[in-house]
């Protein structure tokens, strides 16, 4: 009994090493904790441990580690993309959200006032763009299952609709009262939807819900995310979420105005950072405006601010890692982002003027 008592009295060991060390750090992704000897001999063993985020044991737990005002006055000189490959011009207002499903063909969504919603299904040619389906689907964004099955919610609605290749649609399942902002299937297939309560969006107070949850392949809910690991509520409107290879979470969070941040989770929902621009772009003047998103395959989080015409570059650590405005380019009003089957990064724009038919995707390769 007196041994158990002074085991249980004992400081918490390396999970490492035997050794009853101090520990000093965590990993994030591990969720290990370690001593310093194992941080810098043993950790770095570990399949892509390069990518892992490690925080000081005196840092677990803070209410919000703000990357962007870590990195506020850095100057980041590298750009994203390295040169423009090709430019298509529609006749279509927007390229609101755009994903890319093989053989250089799009899915496309849009909405205008002037012309409501609309959904295509596009091939880009040589030097044109071909309508190869229009669909009825009203939605300000969608995913694609594995058979390019069209995963969306109707606006204002709290059904996620599937639109199969036959044509047959069918309800998944039902979020009600809540509604479905956005949707997002990751590498394991399962669902992941920003949600609000119903009536008008803003203003946020502490008596509305907005939240990020997480559906398993059954459809059944494995988690629901609202408040960080203080209780304090994390959303506003959650426009646009995406994953990176471990299913960590990265969500736009826009305001009222329309300015916004990133929002970067765990995948058991943890908040690992918040991204909200960098002083170099971004001004009380011209806030970061983010409005797409996309993850390469190397864990590189590609944001499109579309007030400021810019990229933003992070690694799944919240650092930036590029920065680079694309008016020199001729690209304008960059609001949706996706890759092709080669790595290379398309950007669909708004029109230059509004209820102009005039949107354009742009092919370009990325530098980092």
């Amino acid at each position: 009994m007196a041994s158990s008592i002074r085991k249980a009295q004992s400081p918490l060991s390396c999970q490492l090493c035997d050794n009853p060390n101090v520990i000093k750090w965590k990993c994030v992704d591990c969720k290990l904790l370690m001593c310093d000897n194992c941080k810098e001999r043993i950790h770095p063993r570990f399949k892509l441990s390069e990518k892992h985020s490690i925080l000081s044991i005196k840092d677990v737990g803070k209410k919000e580690i703000d990357i962007s005002a870590q990195f506020g006055s850095l100057q980041i000189s590298q750009p994203v993309i390295s040169s423009l490959l090709s430019t298509y011009t529609s006749n279509f207002t927007s390229f609101g959200k755009i994903q890319y499903s093989g053989n250089d063909t799009l899915y496309c969504s849009s909405h205008s006032k002037e012309f409501g919603y609309k959904f295509f299904i596009i091939r880009l040619l040589k030097e044109s763009i071909k309508v190869l389906q229009e669909l009825d689907i009203e939605c300000t964004d969608f995913a694609l299952g594995i058979k390019n099955e069209i995963f969306y919610g109707q606006f204002h609605g709290s059904e996620l609709k599937v639109l199969s290749t036959d044509g047959v649609t069918n309800t998944v399942l039902s979020t009600s009262p809540m509604l479905i902002l956005c949707t997002h299937i990751n590498k394991d297939n399962e669902i992941t939807l920003g949600l609000r309560e119903q009536g008008s969006p803003f203003p946020v107070t502490e008596f509305r819900t907005r939240l990020i949850v997480v559906f398993d392949v059954n459809n059944k809910r494995k988690l629901s995310i609202e408040c960080d690991q203080n209780g304090e509520k994390l959303f506003s409107y959650v426009w646009r979420i995406s994953t990176d290879s471990y299913n960590n979470i990265y969500a736009i969070d826009q305001f009222e105005n329309y300015d916004g941040r990133i929002v970067a989770l765990e995948r058991s929902g943890g908040v690992k950072f918040f991204y909200k621009g960098h002083d170099s772009v971004n001004t009380p003047e011209t806030p970061f405006n983010p409005i797409g998103i996309v993850i390469t395959e190397t864990n590189i989080i590609i944001v499109c601010d579309e007030r400021n015409d810019s990229l933003h570059a992070l690694n799944t650590k919240g650092e930036l890692i590029g920065l680079q405005t694309l008016t020199d380019l001729g690209v304008i009003y960059p609001c949706s982002l996706c890759l092709d089957s080669e790595g290379f990064l398309l950007i669909g724009c708004n029109s230059r003027v509004n209820e102009a038919i005039d949107a354009k995707i742009h092919v370009t390769k990325i530098s980092l």
